[in-house]
């Protein structure tokens, strides 16, 4: 066997390796993954550039075996020295688990305010399916009372527009936009 494919073999093995380890443990992409990325990309490169200069122009007869370039004698050590820091700075980075996510806030208590805008948006939905169509009348009522009302109530009134429309229980009858939230 030639010392290159030797060392292929060798590089295709740690990095087959390093994907499995990967695969098993679950791991999820995560801020520090397109850094290792980036940091293969290059080894990468480094390394086909090495091959390029150490294979240099070679006229090959037909009919000879062309003969494999010499390595550095240490490309085995340096390649497994590599890869064995991208992984630990993969295993360090799920160590320090996903970023944390701000919790999710209280929904404010509604007010008065907020208890009329909620009822006359529901009153504008129900009279829509009742009538069964939705104009341009409907939807500059619901988007007067909308700015009154939390995310999770607009949201609600939303999917209950959206799922009469595509069941066939509203006929929309407008141009301009079905909400305007």
């Amino acid at each position: 066997m030639f010392p290159l494919s030797r060392t292929l073999v060798v590089l295709n093995m740690i990095l087959f390796g390093a994907g499995l380890a990967l695969f098993v443990q679950g791991q999820r992409a995560s801020a520090s993954a397109p850094d290792l990325e980036a940091r293969l990309e290059r080894m990468e490169g480094r390394i086909n550039l090495l091959l390029a200069q150490r294979q240099g122009p070679v006229a090959v007869q037909p009919g000879t075996p062309s003969r494999a370039p010499e390595l550095p004698a240490d490309l085995d050590a340096r390649i497994e020295q590599a890869v064995s820091r991208a992984l630990q700075a993969q295993a360090q980075a799920s160590k320090t688990g996903p970023r944390d996510e701000p919790a999710p806030q209280e929904p404010p208590i509604p007010d008065a305010r907020n208890a009329a805008a909620w009822a006359r948006g529901n009153e504008v939905v129900d009279r829509a399916l009742s009538a069964r169509r939705w104009g341009e009348a409907q939807a500059r009522e619901l988007s007067a009372s909308s700015s009154a009302l939390t995310l999770q109530q607009r949201e609600n009134l939303m999917r209950r527009l959206i799922v009469a429309i595509n069941q066939g229980q509203l006929k929309v009858e407008t141009r301009g936009p079905l909400f305007a939230f």
